[in-house]
Protein backbone atom coordinates (compact mmCIF):
# COMPACT_ATOMS: atom_id res chain seq x y z
CA UNK A 1 0.00 0.00 0.00
CA UNK A 2 1.19 3.58 -1.45
CA UNK A 3 2.16 6.13 1.80
CA UNK A 4 -0.42 8.46 1.86
CA UNK A 5 0.15 12.22 0.48
CA UNK A 6 -1.81 15.51 1.24
CA UNK A 7 -1.97 17.69 -1.94
CA UNK A 8 -1.35 21.44 -1.78
CA UNK A 9 -4.01 23.88 -1.82
CA UNK A 10 -4.05 26.12 -4.64
CA UNK A 11 -6.85 28.73 -5.15
CA UNK A 12 -7.45 29.05 -8.47
CA UNK A 13 -8.55 32.23 -8.22
CA UNK A 14 -5.17 33.58 -6.67
CA UNK A 15 -4.73 35.86 -9.60
CA UNK A 16 -7.78 37.41 -9.39
CA UNK A 17 -7.31 38.17 -5.60
CA UNK A 18 -3.88 39.50 -5.81
CA UNK A 19 -5.09 41.65 -8.56
CA UNK A 20 -8.02 43.29 -6.43
CA UNK A 21 -5.39 43.55 -3.38
CA UNK A 22 -3.20 45.40 -5.91
CA UNK A 23 -6.14 47.97 -6.86
CA UNK A 24 -7.12 48.08 -3.61
CA UNK A 25 -3.50 49.25 -2.20
CA UNK A 26 -3.88 51.75 -5.59
CA UNK A 27 -6.99 53.16 -4.33
CA UNK A 28 -5.43 53.74 -0.48
CA UNK A 29 -2.33 55.16 -2.09
CA UNK A 30 -4.58 57.69 -4.23
CA UNK A 31 -7.00 58.01 -1.63
CA UNK A 32 -3.84 59.39 0.79
CA UNK A 33 -2.68 61.58 -2.17
CA UNK A 34 -6.49 63.46 -2.69
CA UNK A 35 -6.31 64.16 1.63
CA UNK A 36 -2.32 65.45 1.37
CA UNK A 37 -4.36 67.88 -1.69
CA UNK A 38 -6.94 68.54 0.50
CA UNK A 39 -5.04 69.57 3.78
CA UNK A 40 -2.61 71.60 1.38
CA UNK A 41 -5.45 73.28 0.12
CA UNK A 42 -7.04 74.07 3.65
CA UNK A 43 -3.35 75.53 4.80
CA UNK A 44 -3.56 77.89 1.34
CA UNK A 45 -6.89 79.22 2.50
CA UNK A 46 -5.73 80.08 5.74
CA UNK A 47 -2.62 81.65 4.63
CA UNK A 48 -5.07 83.70 2.42
CA UNK A 49 -7.65 84.52 5.38
CA UNK A 50 -4.13 85.51 7.08
CA UNK A 51 -2.81 87.94 4.64
CA UNK A 52 -6.71 89.48 4.63
CA UNK A 53 -6.62 89.98 8.16
CA UNK A 54 -3.10 91.42 8.25
CA UNK A 55 -4.01 93.62 5.01
CA UNK A 56 -7.24 94.77 6.83
CA UNK A 57 -5.62 95.15 10.06
CA UNK A 58 -2.99 97.41 8.65
CA UNK A 59 -5.64 99.54 6.68
CA UNK A 60 -7.26 100.45 9.81
CA UNK A 61 -3.75 101.60 11.47
CA UNK A 62 -3.04 103.15 8.33
CA UNK A 63 -6.87 104.93 8.16
CA UNK A 64 -6.06 106.05 12.26
CA UNK A 65 -2.71 107.34 11.30
CA UNK A 66 -3.81 109.27 8.18
CA UNK A 67 -2.40 107.74 5.26
CA UNK A 68 -3.11 109.44 1.90
CA UNK A 69 -5.92 107.96 -0.20
CA UNK A 70 -3.30 106.35 -3.03
CA UNK A 71 -1.79 104.19 -0.12
CA UNK A 72 -5.49 103.27 0.93
CA UNK A 73 -6.75 102.20 -2.39
CA UNK A 74 -3.74 100.05 -3.01
CA UNK A 75 -4.46 98.20 0.26
CA UNK A 76 -7.46 98.25 -0.61
CA UNK A 77 -6.92 96.82 -4.29
CA UNK A 78 -4.61 93.94 -2.23
CA UNK A 79 -7.40 93.03 0.27
CA UNK A 80 -9.95 92.74 -3.25
CA UNK A 81 -6.82 91.05 -4.97
CA UNK A 82 -6.91 88.40 -1.74
CA UNK A 83 -10.33 87.75 -1.72
CA UNK A 84 -10.64 86.89 -4.69
CA UNK A 85 -8.21 84.43 -3.71
CA UNK A 86 -10.10 83.30 -1.08
CA UNK A 87 -12.81 82.59 -3.45
CA UNK A 88 -10.74 80.68 -5.52
CA UNK A 89 -9.19 78.49 -2.92
CA UNK A 90 -12.61 78.20 -1.80
CA UNK A 91 -13.94 76.40 -5.15
CA UNK A 92 -10.20 74.23 -5.00
CA UNK A 93 -11.08 72.91 -1.62
CA UNK A 94 -14.45 72.27 -2.57
CA UNK A 95 -13.04 70.47 -5.88
CA UNK A 96 -10.67 68.35 -3.16
CA UNK A 97 -12.77 67.52 -1.02
CA UNK A 98 -15.00 66.07 -4.40
CA UNK A 99 -11.63 64.45 -4.79
CA UNK A 100 -11.26 62.53 -1.32
CA UNK A 101 -14.79 61.44 -1.48
CA UNK A 102 -14.41 60.08 -4.83
CA UNK A 103 -11.45 58.26 -3.60
CA UNK A 104 -12.96 57.11 -0.54
CA UNK A 105 -15.58 55.40 -2.58
CA UNK A 106 -13.21 53.81 -4.74
CA UNK A 107 -11.24 52.49 -2.01
CA UNK A 108 -14.36 51.35 0.28
CA UNK A 109 -15.81 49.30 -3.31
CA UNK A 110 -11.95 48.05 -4.15
CA UNK A 111 -11.60 46.90 -0.39
CA UNK A 112 -15.32 45.30 -0.65
CA UNK A 113 -14.34 43.26 -4.14
CA UNK A 114 -10.83 41.96 -1.91
CA UNK A 115 -13.14 40.66 0.65
CA UNK A 116 -15.31 39.05 -1.34
CA UNK A 117 -12.37 37.10 -3.16
CA UNK A 118 -10.72 36.57 0.28
CA UNK A 119 -13.94 35.03 1.52
CA UNK A 120 -14.38 32.45 -1.45
CA UNK A 121 -10.44 31.89 -0.74
CA UNK A 122 -11.32 30.93 2.91
CA UNK A 123 -14.38 29.18 1.99
CA UNK A 124 -12.08 27.15 -1.02
CA UNK A 125 -9.63 26.21 1.75
CA UNK A 126 -12.01 25.21 4.60
CA UNK A 127 -13.56 23.17 2.03
CA UNK A 128 -10.10 21.41 0.72
CA UNK A 129 -8.90 20.84 4.47
CA UNK A 130 -12.89 18.78 5.53
CA UNK A 131 -11.76 17.04 1.75
CA UNK A 132 -8.17 16.25 3.11
CA UNK A 133 -9.33 15.67 6.25
CA UNK A 134 -12.26 13.32 5.18
CA UNK A 135 -9.11 11.18 2.60
CA UNK A 136 -7.08 11.03 5.32
CA UNK A 137 -9.48 9.26 7.69
CA UNK A 138 -10.51 6.87 4.98
CA UNK A 139 -6.69 6.00 4.27
CA UNK A 140 -6.04 5.73 8.27
CA UNK A 141 -9.32 3.76 8.68
CA UNK A 142 -8.15 1.03 5.64
CA UNK A 143 -4.68 1.12 6.75
CA UNK A 144 -6.80 -0.60 10.33
CA UNK A 145 -8.95 -2.72 8.53
CA UNK A 146 -6.04 -4.12 6.34
CA UNK A 147 -3.88 -4.40 9.58
CA UNK A 148 -6.95 -6.15 11.09
CA UNK A 149 -7.65 -8.33 8.21
CA UNK A 150 -4.00 -9.59 8.50
CA UNK A 151 -3.92 -9.98 12.26
CA UNK A 152 -6.94 -11.92 12.16
CA UNK A 153 -5.80 -14.42 9.19
CA UNK A 154 -2.04 -14.70 10.94
CA UNK A 155 -4.31 -15.56 13.79
CA UNK A 156 -6.03 -17.59 12.17
CA UNK A 157 -3.44 -19.54 10.59
CA UNK A 158 -1.69 -19.77 13.99
CA UNK A 159 -4.14 -21.86 15.59
CA UNK A 160 -5.18 -23.71 12.69
CA UNK A 161 -8.56 -22.65 11.81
Amino acid sequence: MEGFKLTQFNFRFQKILDLKENEKGFAQIQMAEAMKQHEVGHQQKRMIQKKISDAEQLKIAKQLSGVNISELRMLEDYIYQLQDQSLSSERELEYLQKKVSASQGVLQEKAKEEKTWENLKQQKLTHFREENKAVEQNFFDEMASTRFYRLTKANNLAEGI
